[in-house]
């Protein structure tokens, strides 16, 4: 009985391993397609990065709501700094919206994973079958003898949920840090981050817009 416990115990654990974000490496890291170069902006981005960090619920909720959540690479080729309320994005012909961050962070968090409640009940089952001696004198002796495999499977939900809470909070860090209006693109250094853009079709030709401004940024 223990034992078909313990096998019921890691197929909970392994199955919500199995919906678990990845969490996202260092922007900087990635590989941007070169979607625009003029004298104003360098400009790549990399799409679906829901899908790249195996957000399945978040993109599924997304994908119904006509957002792109999109990794930016913005460099200012200018000779004089341009602050991120300026930049506009054009995609298909038209004017993209730009969804604000903190709202997306919070649309796109990670959730515990369904299957997680399958694993307390046998969890709590288990611990009572170990612990259902009312002797004392036997319960320590019980306590001294329990199978190694119990303290694997609580190991193995504590890292889960060490791993599930990291790429939760990598993907609403990202999210909660980034806010491109706020930015200031100074001439050729690069500024990476995550937005959200509404669109019901592809991002195939989207172009960065600095528009005109009657102040002068300062460096």
């Amino acid at each position: 009985m223990n034992r078909i416990l313990m096998f019921l115990v890691l197929i909970c654990l392994l199955s919500s391993c199995a919906v678990q974000h990845k969490s996202l490496s260092g922007l900087r890291e990635w590989a941007y397609p070169q979607s625009q170069f003029d004298h104003q902006v360098n400009f790549g981005f990399v799409d679906d990065v829901l899908d790249e960090t195996n957000n399945k619920r978040a993109a599924k909720w997304a994908k119904r709501k006509n957002i792109h959540v999109i990794a930016i690479r913005l460099v200012n080729t200018a000779n004089y700094p341009v602050h991120g309320s300026q930049i506009s994005f054009l995609t298909n012909g038209g004017q993209a919206e730009i969804i604000h961050n903190r709202w997306l962070a919070k649309k796109v968090r990670q959730r515990v994973s369904p299957f997680m409640i399958l694993f307390l009940p046998a969890h709590l089952i288990e611990y009572g079958l170990f612990h259902s001696n009312d002797d004392e004198e036997e319960y320590y002796h019980q306590a001294s003898n329990e199978p190694e495999s119990y303290y694997l499977t609580d190991e193995l939900a504590r890292k889960a949920e060490a791993n599930r809470k990291k790429a939760n909070f990598d993907l609403h860090r990202e999210l909660m840090d980034f806010q491109l209006a706020s930015q200031k693109l100074m001439p050729g250094k690069p500024v990476y981050g995550l937005i959200g853009i509404r669109s019901k079709q592809d991002l195939t030709d989207m172009k960065v817009i600095v528009n005109e401004i009657d102040y002068q940024v300062v460096q």
